[in-house]
């Protein structure tokens, strides 16, 4: 072996070790993300559709209530439109932030405001559905925190 392969070769060890080590190094760093943080991002940062995948594997759920009851005594899907997805989603926000001791008024609203808007995705710009979906926001502004 001559004397410049050696050095390539070391040098390679060199950096190869200096990687790992920074790798390993870094790997028990990183803080786990908190329920409370998950929670948020399940509710207010992924698509409905993505919370319905999450939700159907449950994950956390030693920490979370993925339990629901729809869209509890309202019909799931008023005049053929189906909110059952938003309806979990607004169960998943209110049984979490009364678990987590976080259902203050502010989250309530920002918990229905979320509700109000997967609806109004949903409808896609359907005068009746939107129509449908305002009175779902209605009544659990006036009945949901009971």
């Amino acid at each position: 072996m001559t004397a410049t392969t050696l050095r390539r070769a070391v040098r390679r060890m060199a950096v190869t070790a200096a990687i790992t080590g920074t790798l390993f190094a870094g790997a028990g760093t990183a803080q786990a993300q908190s329920i409370e943080t998950t929670t948020d991002e399940y509710l207010f940062s992924t698509s409905l559709s993505q919370f319905s995948s999450i939700r159907a594997e449950q994950p956390n759920a030693g920490q979370l209530d993925w339990s629901s009851d729809a869209c509890s005594w309202s019909p799931d899907q008023p005049l053929g439109f189906d909110f059952t997805g938003a309806c979990h989603r607004h169960d998943f926000g209110y049984r979490n932030y009364k678990k987590q001791s976080r259902f203050t008024d502010a989250n309530r609203l920002r918990i229905d405001d979320n509700f109000h808007a997967d609806m109004k995705t949903m409808c896609n710009g359907n005068t009746v559905c939107n129509g449908a979906a305002w009175t779902y926001y209605q009544a659990v502004r006036n009945f949901g925190a009971s």
